[in-house]
C-alpha cells in the first residue's frame, strides 16, 4: 500500500507532467483531457445502460418464456439479477444534495437580481435559478444535478454576506463577474465545459463516499481512483480559467477593481479573524451569555478603512510571498495581480458597500444572521463560560500556592489552563518550570515548541523535534514544524517536515484501523497489561458480564498490535449457555452491557466466533 507521500509525490508529478503537455503539445493535452472527461460520463452511461438492460432483459424473458422463469425461481437467480440490479441502481441514486442558506428572492431582492442578471445576459451564462446568501466572505457557483448525479443542472449563486459587508459594489461586481465567467459563452467552451466536469464529479465522489453504502462499492472504486486523477491533470487547465475569468472581470469592471477585489478576498479572511472574530471570542472568557447582534457588529468593523490598517497590510506582505501549490486549482494571488497588470494596493474610491445591494431588505437578513449566529453559538458559549470560570478558580488557587508544594499534575495543570482560559497571560514560563522538572514528558516539548513558534522563535523547532520522540505526538509537531517553514518561505526545510507529517498521519491511520476491526488472523497474546490497567479492569467486566442469563464463561486476552502497544486492546470471549434465538441481539447485548473503559475492548461470543472465541481461551485469562 502506497504512503501519503508516495501518493502526493505521484499526484504533483501527474500535475507537472500535465503543464509539460500543455505547454509542448497542447492540443495532444487537449484531446487526451476530453478523453478523460468522456470516461468518466461513459462510466454512468454505462452503468445506467447495464441497469437498464438487465431490469429489460430480465422481465422480458420471465414473460415470454415459463421455463426461464422457473429456472430463474429454481436456482435463485432472480435473487442474484436482482442484487446486481441493486448494486447498480443503487451508484446511480446518490443524491448530490443542493446549497443551503438563506434564500433571496427576486422579488425581495431586485437590485442584486439585477446586477446578477445583467452580468449574466453580458457573459451569455446559463440562468441563474437561485441565489443564497452565506455567512463567507466568498462567492460560488454550485450547479446541482437534477437527476441524481446525472441531468440538467441547477445553477445557484452562493455570495457571501461579509463579502457584500466588506466589498465596494464594484469589487463585488468583479467577484461575481469571476464566477459567472466560468459559465459564460465568453469562457473558452472547452475550458468551461471540463471546469463544469470537474465540478461535478468532484460534487460526485463527495456525495458517494458520504453515502459509503453497501451497492455504491462499484462507482465508489471508480471514483477513489478516476476524480483525483482527472483533477490532477486538469489543475493547469484550471489555473488558465482563473487567469480567463479573472480577465474577464478585469473588461467588464477595471483591471484595478478586480485586483483590489482579489486582494480583499484574500486578505480579509485572515484580517478579520485576527482583528474581530478573536476578540470577540475571548469575551467568552468573562461574558456569561454570546453576543445578540454579531453581525451588526461586523458591519460596523467593516465601516472602517481596513486597507491603511497596519495589520491588514501585514496579512497583504504575507498572501504575497505565497507560491502555487501543485495541489492549487486556483494560482497564488502574486501570479493573478501580475496578469491582470495590477501589483499595487490601491486605496477604493468607492467607500459604499456592496450591502447596498441588498435594499431595504439588509437590516431584517443582518438580524437574521445575529439570531442564527447567537442560536448556533450561544450554547457552546455558555459551556466554555462555565469552563472559564473554573478554570480561573483553579488557577487563582494553584497561583496562591508555595511554589514548591505543587505536584507534577499540578504544575501542568496551571500552565495548560492559563494557556487555554488567560490568553494574556505568559504560560510559556509556567510550561518550561514544568519542563525543568519533568524533563522526560515530550508533552511539555511539544507546548513549548508551539509557544515558541507563535512567537516567531526558530528555537521551537529544536523542543518540537523531542516531542516527535513520543509517537502520539508526532503529527501535532510535524504539523507546527510543516507550517512554520511554509510561512518563512523555506521551502526545503517545509517540505522535509511535510514527509515526517504525513509519515506520523500514516501511523495514526493505521493504529486506528488496528483498534476498528478484529478478524481470524489477528494474533492474540495473554492480557499482561490488565494487572497494570489503572483500575480494577477485570472487576468491572466480571460485574458487567455475568448478570447476563446465557453468559457461562468469559475470557480476555489482546489484541497484538503493531502502533502503540502500551495503550492495549483487549478481546473479551464469552462462552453462550441455552438457545439463542436472535444472535445478533444476543452481540448487541453483550456489547451494550459493557461499562466504559479507557481501552479498546472487542466482545466476541461462542454463537458467532467461534474461532476467535477458541483463540482467547487458549492464550488468555479465564475471568468468570
Amino acid at each position: 500500500m502506497k504512503t501519503s507521500t508516495e501518493y502526493r509525490q505521484q499526484f504533483e508529478e501527474l500535475v507537472h507532467r500535465a503543464e509539460q503537455d500543455i505547454a509542448q503539445h497542447p492540443t495532444t493535452y487537449k484531446r487526451r483531457l476530453q478523453g478523460l472527461a468522456l470516461l468518466g460520463y461513459s462510466v454512468i452511461g454505462g452503468l445506467l445502460a447495464l441497469l437498464l438492460l438487465l431490469t429489460g432483459g430480465t422481465v422480458w424473458l420471465a414473460f415470454t418464456s415459463s421455463a426461464v422463469l422457473l429456472l430463474l425461481l429454481k436456482n435463485k437467480l432472480i435473487i442474484v439479477l436482482g442484487g446486481l440490479l441493486w448494486v447498480v441502481g443503487r451508484s446511480l441514486l446518490v443524491r448530490i444534495p443542493s446549497p443551503t442558506g438563506y434564500a433571496l428572492k427576486p422579488t425581495e431582492f431586485p437590485q442584486l437580481w439585477s446586477e446578477v442578471n445583467a452580468l449574466s445576459k453580458q457573459l451569455a451564462t446559463p440562468p441563474i435559478h437561485t441565489i443564497i446568501l452565506t455567512p463567507d466572505i466568498n462567492a460560488a457557483i454550485a450547479q446541482t444535478p437534477r437527476l441524481g448525479i446525472i441531468g440538467p443542472h441547477h445553477n445557484t449563486l452562493l455570495v457571501g454576506l461579509e463579502l457584500l459587508m466588506a466589498l465596494s459594489p464594484s469589487q463585488a461586481r468583479a467577484v461575481l463577474a469571476h464566477e459567472l465567467a466560468h459559465l459564460s459563452g465568453n469562457h473558452s467552451k472547452f475550458a468551461g465545459w471540463i471546469y463544469r466536469v470537474r465540478q461535478s464529479w468532484a460534487q460526485i465522489s463527495h456525495a458517494i463516499q458520504q453515502t459509503n453504502a453497501w451497492g455504491t462499492a462499484p462507482i465508489r472504486y471508480f471514483t477513489e481512483w478516476y476524480t483525483p486523477y482527472f483533477a490532477g491533470y486538469s489543475y493547469v487547465l484550471a489555473r488558465n480559467n482563473e487567469y480567463e475569468a479573472d480577465a474577464v472581470a478585469g473588461k467588464l469592471t477595471s483591471c484595478h477593481t478586480t485586483a483590489s477585489a482579489l486582494i480583499a478576498t484574500h486578505v480579509y479572511a485572515a484580517f478579520t479573524q485576527e482583528q474581530f472574530w478573536q476578540p470577540l471570542y475571548r469575551k467568552a472568557h468573562t461574558q456569561a451569555q454570546a453576543d445578540q447582534a454579531t453581525y451588526s457588529q461586523l458591519q460596523q468593523f467593516y465601516q472602517q478603512p481596513q486597507p491603511q490598517h497596519e495589520a491588514f497590510k501585514h496579512h497583504l506582505r504575507t498572501v504575497l510571498t505565497h507560491k502555487t501549490n501543485p495541489s492549487d486549482t486556483h494560482p497564488a494571488l502574486i501570479e493573478r495581480l501580475k496578469a491582470l497588470k495590477a501589483t499595487g494596493l490601491q486605496e477604493e474610491a468607492d467607500d459604499r458597500k456592496a450591502l447596498l445591494w441588498l435594499g431595504s431588505e439588509a437590516k431584517r437578513v443582518i438580524q437574521h444572521f445575529d439570531q442564527q449566529w447567537s442560536h448556533d453559538n450561544s450554547v457552546e458559549w455558555e459551556e466554555f463560560y462555565q469552563r472559564a470560570q473554573a478554570a480561573q478558580q483553579t488557577i487563582a488557587s494553584l497561583s496562591q500556592r508555595d511554589d514548591h508544594t505543587l505536584t507534577a499534575e499540578e504544575r501542568w495543570q496551571l500552565a495548560s489552563l492559563t494557556e487555554q482560559y488567560q490568553p494574556d497571560q505568559d504560560a510559556l514560563s509556567l510550561y518550561l518550570q514544568y519542563s525543568a522538572e519533568q524533563p522526560d514528558d515530550n508533552a511539555a516539548d511539544l507546548a513549548i515548541g508551539r509557544l515558541l513558534l507563535a512567537q516567531n522563535d526558530a528555537d521551537g523547532i529544536r523542543y518540537l523535534e523531542k516531542a516527535m520522540k513520543n509517537p502520539a505526538l508526532r503529527v501535532y509537531a510535524a504539523h507546527e514544524c510543516s507550517r512554520y517553514y511554509t510561512l518563512h518561505q523555506q521551502p526545503q526545510q517545509a517540505n522535509a517536515w511535510l514527509v515526517k507529517l504525513e509519515a506520523a498521519n500514516d501511523m495514526m491511520h493505521e493504529a486506528q484501523q488496528e483498534r476498528a476491526q478484529l478478524d481470524d488472523v489477528d494474533i492474540l497474546i495473554a492480557p499482561e497489561v490488565v494487572e497494570k490497567s489503572g483500575y480494577d479492569f477485570e472487576r468491572e467486566l466480571i460485574g458487567a458480564l455475568n448478570r447476563h442469563q446465557h453468559v457461562s464463561e468469559v475470557w480476555v486476552a489482546q489484541k497484538q498490535v503493531r502502533n502503540f502497544p502500551h495503550e492495549p486492546v483487549f478481546v473479551l470471549a464469552v462462552k453462550i449457555k441455552g438457545f439463542i434465538l436472535n444472535e445478533e441481539r444476543l452481540q448487541l447485548t453483550l456489547l451494550n452491557s459493557l461499562p466504559q473503559t479507557p481501552h479498546n475492548v472487542f466482545v466476541v461470543n461462542s454463537v458467532t466466533h467461534k474461532k476467535l472465541v477458541k483463540k482467547v481461551m487458549a492464550v488468555g485469562k479465564q475471568l468468570y
